[in-house]
């Protein structure tokens, strides 16, 4: 019996010692390959800490101007303080409206030097349509680009030109996403500020290479960034109107006609447009005639050169004839 105890205590301390000579040997294996780790990192020890630094501070610095930028965006804060004198609202205005008229040339031009006098552009425009006496009337388009801060005068004003059957405005405030997007760059900036200072005191050829390469990614975030501040600087300065000159010869009434009544208006446009077509097809033979007077007079000059022509062939085989007769 104290055999059997004796071995199976013996067993067991050999077992302990096996199970502890494998840890240590394991423990070992770990700090070897952590070592060799170390000495094969494309970061020294500082530059991982100057990079951890640098994001932690950027993360702080990036939090700061946007929760200020929406303050700003709101009109909103801590202090009760009311909003600045410019307008911080970023607000795009655009309209549609369509604009009937009897003087299809003289609205054009008017409407034309309507958005010079205003300081606007004239982005697109288009015309299609003969003449008044056609029967397709003539139409304009226009894509008009004017001050924000004449827009609604602007808008008004077409009713002096004619009749406004549609007319349409649409808003849209970017005010939140503006200001972020300006404070987002504004943290970019300042991150690329830092970067140029780390590549400065960079003392390896890998840091610097990683430096370089957050610094391309991150110029080109400032790129897009700017550039979709600027198209938004450029939408909420100038507002963009969609505007249609349709030319008519009766203006569309205002109230809603009956059944009956529209079946009488229809009846009165028809009539007016064939009379219309009529006048036109007049005109275009009118215009055509001299086209035609030619064409006959040359027709009949041709038709006079063939048959003297087929007259001498005539003439020249028949004296061949009688020339081989005798």
């Amino acid at each position: 019996m104290k055999k059997r105890t004796f071995a199976i205590i013996s067993a067991a301390l050999s077992l302990v010692l096996l199970l502890s000579l494998c840890a240590c040997g394991t423990q070992k294996n770990t700090d070897i390959a952590a070592e060799s780790y170390r000495g094969e990192s494309d970061y020294s020890a500082d530059a991982y800490n100057g990079f951890a630094a640098f994001d932690r501070e950027a993360a702080e610095y990036d939090a700061a101007p946007m929760a200020a930028a929406k303050t700003a965006a709101t009109g909103s804060g801590d202090s009760g303080e009311s909003l600045p004198e410019i307008d911080p609202e970023k607000i795009i205005y655009s309209g549609d409206a369509t604009l009937e008229t009897e003087s299809f040339e003289d609205t054009v031009e008017a409407v034309r030097r309507l958005i010079a006098d205003c300081g606007g552009f004239v982005e697109s425009s288009s015309l299609s349509g003969s003449n008044y006496y056609s029967a397709r009337l003539r139409t304009a388009s226009f894509t008009l680009r004017v001050p924000s801060g004449k827009f609604t005068e602007i808008m008004s004003s077409f009713s002096g030109f004619g009749n406004v059957p549609y007319s349409h405005t649409y808003t849209e405030n970017i005010s939140a996403r503006y200001y972020d997007t300006a404070a987002r760059l504004t943290a970019y900036e300042t991150q690329e500020q830092r970067l140029l200072q780390m590549m400065e005191q960079a003392e390896t050829v890998s840091d610097l290479v990683t430096i370089e390469d957050r610094l391309t990614e991150l110029r080109y975030q400032i790129e897009s960034l700017k550039s979709t501040l600027n198209r938004w600087d450029r939408q909420v300065s100038y507002s963009s109107i969609s505007l249609e000159i349709r030319e008519v010869r009766e203006y569309t009434p205002e109230a809603e006609l009956s059944f009956g009544e529209q079946l009488v208006r229809s009846l009165r446009q028809g009539w007016t447009n064939a009379a219309a077509f009529c006048k036109a097809a007049l005109l275009w033979l009118l215009e055509a005639l001299p086209v035609f007077v030619l064409l006959v007079v040359l027709v009949l000059i041709a038709r006079v050169l063939i048959r003297r022509r087929i007259k001498k062939r005539r003439a020249s085989k028949a004296g061949t004839v009688e020339n081989k007769a005798e």
